[in-house]
């Protein structure tokens, strides 16, 4: 390596500039309208969810009504602004709300049969499910009216349920699957290139995948061999467990988002009744009430959502008073050993001028 001189003057001004530290997030907790249910998050922090009046979005200011009616139901919101959900109730007519304009998403539904949006991409993509008035569920995606059926992880189509889509097309669930100890038991699954692919378990019978990012990382949650619900990240083509709580042994949790950053939001217990909401970063799960400033005795009970802005959404409570919340990332500040290293070599650099020896050092 080339040798490189560092004068007296170089560092004082190192010195002088801030520093990139790689520090945890610091939060501030940001309360959402009361009566509003908050569901999905978008890159810009904008909010969908759910009032008396129907499917609303909080754009950090106010609540938006979009005029879909009482029964109306939002479940997912993309980059643009678009919203995906169900009209006629919580499970109802699968719909897209893009532009301005409302139109049904998905396959033709009759009477018989009902169903939600759950994932919505920056293309407009959308994914669900419907059930028929047998019980039978069947994931789809809807890509710009082109309607998919994903099928199941079996020859014969119990029940399948598509949950999120990424902007690759990539879409992920879960379904009944071959050697399942009873035709409701479900895997978590990954459909792409037309095919749908068994993300497996934990050792338990059962695993459900609730998001997935641009990388193809997978999350949600598996039984265990114990038969806890344990969260879990797929990533390189194998499922593993989030672990337990940094400082508790207790397993039981799922993991609701991830965003293009590995960051994992959701929920996990540390007590038999307690829960808490989690950040899963840098291979650890820690508390993530821990990183939040100025709670004055709030909670988080759960986290559902993340984006790449490292916002986060979830649900807080203070007694019996629960609410929605956003979470705004703080501007992180150096930590102190940053200088330590530059203090240290200034130290140095005058101690080494006063005793009249050169005055510059080298490092390689």
């Amino acid at each position: 390596m080339a040798s490189r001189k560092i004068t007296l003057a170089s560092l004082l001004a190192l010195l002088s500039c801030p520093l990139v530290a790689l520090a945890e997030p610091i939060y501030t907790m940001s309360f959402l309208p009361a009566g509003f249910d908050a569901t999905a998050m978008n890159g810009a922090g904008r909010i969908v969810g759910n009032t008396s009046t129907g499917v609303s979005i909080w754009d950090g200011a106010a609540l938006i009504d979009l005029g879909l009616g009482a029964d109306s139901y939002g479940y997912a919101i993309n980059g643009r602004g678009d919203v995906a959900g169900a009209l006629n109730g919580s499970y109802g007519q699968p719909f897209l709300y893009a532009s301005g304009t409302l139109r049904h998403a998905g396959p033709a539904l009759d009477e018989f049969q009902s169903g939600r949006a759950n994932g919505l991409n920056d293309l407009g993509h959308v994914a669900g499910e419907y059930a028929t008035f047998g019980g039978d569920q069947h994931a789809w995606m809807d890509a710009n009216g082109a309607v998919h059926m994903l099928g199941t992880l079996r020859d014969w189509t119990t029940w399948s349920v598509a949950t999120a889509i990424n902007n690759r097309g990539q879409v992920v669930g879960n379904s009944t699957y071959e050697g399942a100890d009873s035709p409701w038991t479900g895997h978590a699954f990954l459909y792409q290139d037309g095919s749908m692919h068994d993300l497996g378990s934990l050792g338990g019978w059962n695993s459900a995948a609730n998001d997935i990012n641009d990388l193809g990382q997978v999350v949600g949650w598996s039984d265990d061999e114990t038969g806890d619900m344990v969260p879990f990240i797929y990533a390189g083509a194998a499922m593993r467990s989030l672990g337990p709580l940094e400082g508790y042994d207790y397993v039981p949790g799922e993991a609701r988002a991830i965003n293009n950053l590995g960051m994992v939001v959701g929920w996990s217990q540390y007590w038999e009744d307690q829960r808490t909401a989690f950040l899963y970063l840098d291979g650890k799960m820690r508390d993530l009430n821990r990183f939040v400033e100025g709670a004055d005795g709030w909670q988080l009970v759960e986290a559902y959502d993340i984006n790449d802005a490292r916002q986060i959404l979830g649900r807080a409570c203070r007694g019996d008073e629960c609410l929605s919340v956003r979470l705004d990332l703080v501007a992180a500040v150096p930590e102190p050993r940053g200088y330590a290293p530059l203090a240290a070599g200034l130290v140095l650099l005058v101690g080494r001028r006063w005793s009249g020896k050169q005055d510059q050092l080298r490092f390689s």
